[in-house]
């Protein structure tokens, strides 16, 4: 349940920041900001000296959050789909480092029973693929910070770019059946993403 609820936050802190945005009342974000701190910890875990990165990054959004009451300064909203990216890109970037098993092939290796040497191989270079995407997203996101609108960083940031992540996906499982003459139902690839173990697919990937 914890996890079903972390996801279920992931995707809804953008709405909320989105629909601030539009109704002009970004300060409401200020006040939510620590409630999501969980969200951006969250590709942490497992990892060596996790409670402390927890307890900055709570820290870092307690004190930015009262900075934003106290001073009215909404600029606080720009660093969430930021992070978000970050923490998104995180255990992709750690899953490729030497000695770990790269975050794709962990998941094909925890939601397949009949593993084939092949797709193993494939998950390796899709692993790459992802990183390269999320870095182009992160520095898109970035750009939109500093040179575009509130209205069309926010419509990105909260809505476009998770939308192209997701295009992402249905464009690799797509090729993948293709490629591999394998097609597996996207309900069960769904049922797969929400129910995987996450502990054992951003912990300890050392082999």
């Amino acid at each position: 349940m914890p996890d079903f609820i972390t996801r279920f936050q992931f995707f809804f802190y953008p709405l909320v920041v989105h629909l601030s945005v539009v109704y002009k009342i970004p300060f409401v974000i200020a006040g939510l900001l620590p409630l999501f701190y969980i969200i951006f910890a969250r590709p942490f875990q497992g990892a060596s000296g996790q409670i402390l990165i927890k307890s900055m990054i709570l820290f870092v959004l307690l004190v930015m959050a009262v900075l934003s009451w106290i001073f009215l300064n909404h600029s606080i909203i720009y660093l969430p789909p930021i992070l978000m990216m970050m923490a998104i890109l995180y255990p992709f970037i750690r899953s490729v480092m030497p000695g770990n098993t790269p975050l794709i092939t962990r998941f094909y290796e925890l939601t397949e029973e009949k593993k084939q040497y092949s797709v193993i191989k494939y998950t390796r270079k899709l692993t790459w693929v992802w990183i390269v995407f999320i870095v182009l997203l992160l520095i898109n996101t970035l750009y939109l910070t500093f040179f575009s609108s509130l209205q069309t960083w926010s419509l990105f940031t909260n809505f476009i770019n998770y939308l192209l992540l997701l295009l992402l996906m249905i464009v690799e499982w797509s090729f993948r059946g293709f490629w591999f003459g394998q097609w597996d139902s996207p309900l069960k690839f769904a049922r797969q993403l929400l129910t995987v173990d996450q502990k054992a697919l951003l912990g300890n990937q050392n082999r």
